[in-house]
């Protein structure tokens, strides 16, 4: 090759790579992570941890769960069931000293799988995970932000000229605890992901645009959204905040156990345990009113979000049917809103797992339907719940709390009906067996009375209780609480009736439409 095809190469070669640079600059999070699709956890890999083992060796923690090192093979296969982006969780607690120097070993086997993964032009998250698990270094905040700091300026350094395929999340549901006022210290994790923010943005490289991700308050949705929580300051104006979603607990994450009653000091019997079934119009309204808090939190303030972990616990009894409807909703939901993308957490193998999906070393799902609905949401070819969205005026729960109460809360709306089904047993003075209440402007509670006027039996043997208040100042919430003859009464479910209407979804036309992939 002579020297003017040198030189041409080389000009040739600086403007792709200015071009590229260009089109990273240019690059809104929003696009990126609309690119970024759906997403599949490499969980209880190198993530994994253990207060009991000691472990010198990189092999010893990645295969501390029954699993072993992503593969080229096995990242193809994870790719072609539709997912576009890898959550790579990673533990470094064993292989930084006190100042946060990583021993090379470790960065070495990082770096060979983060290869793997963006040269299958895979997003890939890479985050620092059991740090600030329990009582874990990061736990400790503002004590040890300095080896904070020096471990993601190493991890920056290293992967600095990597493309916007690489993506840093700060860490994973740390809960720093404020010790003088009792609850989470919201000020310590602003502080720290400042720190993680300026430490990439002035690593070099195309640092200075790489999508970042800010962890939410214990990477709780709740939390998260409440006004205590602060975005930190960056003026790249690439960051999207990352929160968990398990909702709700008792399905996603509550362990089955011989289910156990507790009886109170007044002879009344609780009954606690999981649920093992999800798909009510309660669990369909909850999923979407979250969505919605999503939504108004961050997507519309210009910050996007990553729901990085998702799943239903497997090996714990729950319904196999009710695990895809979970699974199918909140893939889909999360794949209609512009800016928000789901994480599957998958645990891949029995032996240590207990969320089981997908195993990995075998390229074996556990359950065909999920698989098929996942490759299906990837291609756009489902059912679209924006499609099921309605204006109505009235909200229904058939969510028992642990008591068997029913409650809504609601914002500004004017209730104008409380609607309460209810199957009734024996003689009864209904009016003094279960009670109707709500809060006054001063968040005072206020007693709602009816009796057995307000009552209309049902073909099916229900009654319908029917409660005008259009003339009483609802605040807050509605709730119906069983005061005694619990043994008599099952209540159904509660509906309230509002002045305005509101967006909500056609539950039985959605539920019946989605039918085919989970049964």
């Amino acid at each position: 090759m002579n020297t003017l095809s040198i030189i041409l190469l080389i000009i040739v070669l600086v403007s792709l790579i200015l071009d590229y640079l260009c089109v990273m600059k240019k690059r809104t999070s929003f696009e990126i992570v609309r690119k970024m699709g759906m997403g599949y956890n490499i969980a209880n890999t190198f993530d994994s941890f253990s207060y009991s083992k000691h472990i010198d060796k990189p092999d010893e923690q990645i295969e501390l769960n029954g699993n072993i090192a992503p593969t080229k093979d096995m990242i193809k296969k994870i790719k072609k069931y539709g997912f576009k982006t890898i959550r790579f969780p990673v533990t470094w607690i064993n292989f930084i000293d006190d100042e946060g120097n990583i021993k090379s070993e470790w960065m070495k086997r990082v770096k060979e799988v983060i290869d793997l993964i963006i040269k299958e032009n895979l997003y890939c998250i890479l985050n620092v995970y059991n740090d600030g698990n329990y009582e874990s270094w990061l736990r400790r905040g503002m004590e040890v932000k300095d080896r904070y700091i020096n471990l993601w300026t190493q991890i920056a350094i290293e992967f600095k000229d990597y493309s916007e395929y690489l993506v840093f999340e700060s860490m994973d549901a740390v809960y720093f605890y404020d010790y003088i006022n009792y609850n989470f210290d919201f000020s310590t994790l602003t502080n720290l992901n400042q720190a993680f923010i300026d430490t990439i943005r002035n690593s070099g490289g195309n640092n200075k645009e790489r999508l970042l991700i800010i962890a939410g308050a214990d990477d709780d949705l709740s939390m998260t959204s409440s006004s205590d929580y602060q975005m930190p300051v960056d003026h790249s104006n690439k960051l999207a905040v990352s929160i968990h979603y398990f909702e709700p607990f008792d399905f996603a994450l509550e362990k089955y156990y011989d289910p156990f009653n507790w009886i109170d000091e007044g002879g009344f019997s609780y009954w606690f345990g999981p649920t093992l079934k999800w798909g009510s119009i309660s669990d369909y309204n909850r999923l979407f009113e979250d969505f919605k808090l999503i939504k108004s939190s961050f997507v519309d303030k210009g910050i996007p979000v990553i729901i990085n972990e998702v799943g239903v616990l497997t090996e714990e009894k729950k319904e196999i049917e009710s695990i895809r409807e979970y699974l199918y909703v909140l893939f889909s939901i999360s794949s209609d809103y512009d800016g928000i993308m789901c994480c599957l957490w998958d645990t891949s193998n029995k032996i240590f797992g207990d969320m089981n999906f997908y195993d990995r070393t075998n390229d074996l799902w556990y359950d065909k339907k999920i698989k098929n609905n996942f490759l299906q949401i990837s291609k756009e070819e489902y059912i679209k719940p924006i499609d099921y969205f309605i204006n109505t005026t009235f909200e229904t729960t058939d969510f028992q709390f642990l008591y068997g109460d029913f409650q809504i809360s609601f914002e500004n709306k004017k209730v104008l009906k409380i609607i309460i089904n209810a199957r009734l047993t024996g003689v009864l003075f209904i009016d003094l067996d279960f009670k109707v209440y709500t809060y006054d402007k001063y968040s005072y509670p206020i007693e709602i009375n009816f009796g057995k006027e307000n009552s209309k039996k049902q073909y099916d043997g229900t009654h319908i209780f029917t409660i005008d208040v259009s003339e009483i100042e609802c605040n807050i919430l509605v709730e119906v609480a069983i005061i005694r003859g619990k043994e008599y009464i099952t209540l159904n479910n509660l509906t309230l009736e509002y002045e305005e209407s509101f967006l909500s979804i056609d539950y039985k036309s959605f539920k019946n439409a989605i039918s085919n992939y989970i049964n």
